[in-house]
């Protein structure tokens, strides 16, 4: 059962007052609205008021820049992506999708949508990717970590992953979480879908991806596998991995979403996130309970693995969830809970 989701509890007033966003230094940002008129017809704009370059990663579509021109009112893709988002405000979006923008050509009911957190360090778009309307991770280059500093890697992650898999016949989606370890010269470990081995399902090391000042080169087996990058400091670190693996007879493609490992503890409040489905998905988190349409499924924290959170749906799918200090949140489950081909359902989103 695919995720759409409200997480609350008696713990909201509590953890939204000691809560927070993040203390990321990137640029202000803000949803507002102005009115404009094209070919006759009523429109209302609406602007995210970040000018920096921006590093986008789609679902299953790599590493590209974007960045917010026409006073925040266009999202333009290059690099690795390309398109362009007029953003516009759905009128009739109840909260807390009124915080956050639209594509003029999209369905109100079915887009997905475009925000940036309030400090600016990451936002969620879209874009397409061979034909198919892909969710885009966004990070504002002034809050990533420099690759200089092998150092800035170093921790113990909570990562969710999602991989598209060409290689397999037929092709695959599949979600995973894994326990990754990385030491201060860039060494990593994986514990795949389990909460220790004594052999670590995969290791590598990471290195400064040449002609860039904030990507890393992921390796494996001597081939590179993935880039990476950091988010802010600390407990408010996002490790995020664009997956572009063709060493196994295929090519499997993806993004990794990781947090310091630490006990489920989410910033309560209103969430925009957007899915491998293609469809918003508002919802208010923190501790206990996940509330699906008329369902209320209590949430089990830090299980199978520390960081982590479950809750089972009715057709017996569970759902896997890893949340952030600094405002992230990030679902995902496989149909049947078959980790070896899913098919697998996805989504992340922030805090604005």
């Amino acid at each position: 059962m695919k995720l759409h989701i409200m997480v609350a509890s008696s713990f909201v007033l509590a953890l939204s007052a000691c809560g927070g966003n993040g203390s990321n230094t990137a640029s202000t940002n803000s949803g507002s609205s102005s009115g404009s008129s094209t070919s006759g017809t009523a429109a209302t704009t609406c602007s995210i008021s970040n000018s920096h370059p921006l590093v986008a990663v789609a679902l299953t579509g790599g590493a590209g820049a974007a960045q917010f021109s026409g006073g925040g009112t266009t999202l333009t893709y290059s690099g690795n992506l390309s398109g362009t988002l007029n953003l516009v405000q759905d009128a009739n979006a109840p909260a807390p999708l009124n915080k956050a923008c639209m594509d003029s050509s999209g369905n109100s009911s079915t887009s997905m949508r475009t925000i940036m957190q309030s400090n600016g360090a990451l936002g969620v778009s879209h874009t397409l990717v061979n034909g198919n309307d892909q969710p885009v991770f966004l990070m504002d280059t002034t809050a990533l970590a420099s690759n200089t500093n092998l150092g800035a890697l170093q921790g113990t992650y909570t990562v969710l992953r999602y991989q598209d898999d060409t290689g397999s016949n037929p092709a695959q989606t599949r979600m995973s979480f894994a326990t990754i370890t990385i030491d201060n010269l860039g060494n990593w470990s994986m514990c795949k879908n389990t909460s220790t081995c004594s052999t670590a399902t995969a290791n590598g090391t990471f290195a400064a991806h040449s002609g860039s000042s904030y990507a890393f080169d992921l390796s494996s087996g001597g081939l590179v596998r993935a880039t990476a990058f950091v988010v802010g400091t600390g407990a408010n670190s996002t490790l995020v991995v664009t997956e572009n693996d063709t060493g196994g007879g295929g090519i499997v493609t993806g993004i990794w979403l990781g947090v310091p490992q630490t006990a489920w503890n989410p910033v309560a409040g209103s969430y925009i996130l957007n899915t491998s489905d293609d469809i918003q998905n508002p919802i208010t988190a923190s501790i206990q309970n996940l509330i699906v349409k008329t369902q209320n499924i209590a949430l089990t924290p830090n299980t199978p693995i520390t960081g982590i959170a479950t809750a089972t749906v009715s057709d017996g799918t569970i759902n896997y969830l890893i949340s952030s200090p600094a405002g992230l949140l990030v679902t995902g489950n496989n149909t049947g809970n078959n980790f070896a081909n899913g098919p697998a359902y996805f989504s992340f989103g922030v805090m604005p």
